[in-house]
Formats: structure tokens, C-alpha cells, sequence
């Protein structure tokens, strides 16, 4: 427990009356940019029936009427999703359309994707549904590296993670059978349980262990482990800060969309910080 808080199922503290409610909900990248150890398999949410599950998946989350709503996207580039609600806003682009536009985040390379991205979908469609006048980006992308002397040098973490699960001693995730598995729950269900499922304690904590396991697998590299842990933790870090510096005196719910393996740590410093209080999406989804 944290600063003497009781804790509800699955490790989630209970609000304290000062505190800001941050809800962490966990997604998958709807427009299959590939840049995780796990890549799920989307299909295309533009599709009629996905089309009418997320209008279902924002009437559950507008129950929870959140202050304000932030997405993984960079921060530095807000004016850019700025641009771009405006235009879901006002009716210039509709969510069930493809658009081109060019995404307000550094890795995806694809004007037709964006459309697709949870951020639009969900992120802009819920803050939309509330009315709010702005969806505010609050991620800051790094790369996953290690230093060499000087320079820096490219990790690939999926084969660190493949690494860890055959060499180390303990029960872990194999990225290839968690993929597997998560692609087969998504096309057999819908958005909302698939996100109610991907939410669980045990995949939240999956995710955290297999990255910590990756990361420690290249430990014939001295403190290499402790360098990618420490950009993904400043990563998440700097999350942190962008949501408490978003958020206005009277805002007491903030809804954070972000991927997954994000949650388990970002759920650890929201806890630690004492002006926030994280809570869980499930009683949303179930």
C-alpha cells in the first residue's frame, strides 16, 4: 500500500477527497503502426459494426464524464491535434470516413492511418461527445537505447524479450504466444471487452514483467538493463508531469488513453504522486 491508502482489487488505491481521479485505460494502436514488442493484428475499426462499438464504448466512458481527456501523442506537437479535433469537431472529417492527414506523432509514417488511431477514435470521440473544447497530448516518445561510449546505440527489445523468456528462470509471457492469443481475443470480440479483457490485472502485469525481463536479458552489457529502464521510466515520467500541468483547479477527472504496457507503471506514479489518485477502467467495461 501507498501513504497508508486501503487498496481495492487488483492493487487500485481509493480516492482521497484532494485528489485528482486519473483513469488509465489501456488500449491497443488501432492503426497497427507496429512499434511494440507485441503487435496486435487490428482489423479496420471504420468497418460498420467496430464503427458501432465505439459509439457503444463512449457511452460507457461518458458515464464517467471525465474534466479532461489526454492521449499518446506528443506533447510538443499539440497544436497539430489541436488542428485535427477541430476538424472531428465541427464535422469536417467524421469518424466513420477515411481521411488523410499527417499524424501528430513522429513513428507513423502513414496519412491514412491516423483516422484509425485510438486517439481519434476514442480519445476524440469521447471529448467530443462531452464537448470539450481541446484533447490534450501529453506523451513524450523515446527511443529505447543504450549508450556506447559517446554514441548511442538501437536496442531491439522484442529480441531482448525473446532472449528473456527462453534463458531466464521464471514464468514470463513468450511475446509470440502473447501476440497470438491478443489478436484471436480482439477478432473474436468486441472493442469493449476487448479492452475490458486487455485491462486485467494479470496482462498489466505481464507486460511490466516481460519488459523489465527484456531489458535485464542484456545484462552481459553492463547497466544496459538499468538504461532502457530508465528512458521508459523518464518516458512515463514525463507522461506524468504533461497530465498534472494539463489539468485546471477544478478539474477532478482526467481519463488518460494510452497503450497498455503503459498502465502497471503509469498506475505505480500516479499513486506515488500525491496530487493524483489512479483509478481503474473496468467498472467502465464490464
Amino acid at each position: 500500500m501507498t501513504r497508508g491508502r486501503t487498496e481495492t482489487q487488483h492493487h487500485w488505491p481509493t480516492p482521497r477527497p484532494h485528489e485528482t481521479e486519473v483513469l488509465l485505460l489501456g488500449t491497443y494502436h488501432m492503426d497497427n503502426p507496429g512499434l511494440d514488442v507485441v503487435n496486435v493484428d487490428a482489423d479496420d475499426v471504420l468497418a460498420a459494426d467496430r464503427q458501432q462499438e465505439l459509439r457503444e464504448l463512449t457511452d460507457q466512458l461518458a458515464d464517467w464524464n471525465p474534466d479532461l481527456v489526454a492521449i499518446e501523442r506528443p506533447h510538443d506537437r499539440q497544436d497539430e491535434v489541436d488542428s485535427l479535433y477541430e476538424d472531428y469537431r465541427t464535422g469536417v472529417r467524421t469518424y466513420d470516413a477515411e481521411s488523410t492527414v499527417d499524424p501528430p506523432h513522429p513513428a507513423r509514417n502513414d496519412p491514412t492511418t491516423e483516422c484509425r488511431s485510438e486517439t481519434v477514435q476514442v480519445g476524440f470521440r469521447l471529448a467530443d461527445r462531452l464537448d470539450h473544447e481541446r484533447v490534450h497530448a501529453v506523451d513524450y516518445p523515446m527511443r529505447l537505447d543504450a549508450r556506447t561510449d559517446d554514441e548511442a546505440e538501437a536496442v531491439d527489445l522484442g529480441e531482448l524479450a525473446q532472449r528473456a523468456t527462453s534463458e531466464l528462470d521464471v514464468p514470463l509471457p513468450d511475446p509470440a504466444v502473447k501476440q497470438r492469443e491478443t489478436n484471436e481475443h480482439l477478432h473474436e470480440s468486441t472493442i469493449p471487452e476487448h479492452l475490458h479483457w486487455l485491462n486485467q490485472e494479470d496482462r498489466l502485469h505481464g507486460n511490466h514483467d516481460l519488459m523489465f525481463a527484456a531489458a535485464m536479458a542484456g545484462a552481459d552489457r553492463r547497466y544496459l538493463g538499468s538504461e532502457l529502464l530508465g528512458a521508459w521510466y523518464e518516458r512515463n515520467l514525463r507522461m506524468v508531469e504533461n497530465v498534472w500541468r494539463a489539468t485546471e483547479d477544478t478539474d477532478e477527472r482526467v481519463l488518460l488513453l494510452v497503450g497498455s504496457g503503459h498502465v502497471h507503471v503509469l498506475r505505480h506514479l500516479f499513486d506515488e504522486l500525491p496530487m493524483c489518485c489512479p483509478v481503474s477502467p473496468l467498472p467502465l467495461l464490464g
